[in-house]
């Protein structure tokens, strides 16, 4: 089954915000409304994505603490997961677009479980990958470390995030 515009969508919305990118959140709101996107999907895909970035800041924590000979326990381990397309989708792309290999390890596997074909998955994570490029070169042009430049484009399959 090919990824609908509405599950792209609700996917960029799920990476723009574990990217913590604001421009990108608020282009892809617009585009998965119009995609036909609820309320309640919208919501429920932004919980996914900061559950992620949650989950991957916490794998990074243990990670760096057990370099110091300590130990902290995951709180988040064996938790039952829900296994809809969506949420598998979206949280995939989070877990790229938030640099978690752990997480991202997790979510190819609940991917490929519940049906996401390896063409949907390349979608998302190139779809995550131009994202959080994005993200990078909005901050750096805040920071005044790039000027304003031409840009590879993703645009027939993303749009141009603000």
């Amino acid at each position: 089954m090919a990824i609908t515009p509405k599950e792209k969508e609700l996917a960029a919305i799920g990476i723009a915000v574990a990217t913590g990118c604001t421009p990108c959140t608020d282009y892809h709101v617009k585009a998965v409304r119009k995609a036909g996107a609820s309320d309640e999907e919208i919501k429920q895909a932004v919980a996914e994505a900061l559950s992620v970035r949650k989950s991957a800041t916490e794998i990074m924590k243990r990670y760096a603490l057990a370099h110091l000979g300590e130990k902290e326990q995951s709180t988040r381990a064996g938790q039952a997961r829900e296994t809809t397309r969506i949420k598998k989708l979206v949280s995939l792309g989070a877990a790229f677009g938030v640099n978690c290999v752990s997480s991202l390890e997790q979510h190819l596997a609940a991917a490929r479980t519940v049906g996401i074909s390896q063409q949907d998955i390349t979608t998302i994570v190139k779809l995550a990958a131009f994202i959080r490029g994005k993200a990078a070169s909005h901050v750096e042009r805040l920071a005044g470390v790039i000027e304003e430049q031409e840009e590879v484009s993703y645009d027939a399959a993303v749009g141009a995030c603000g």
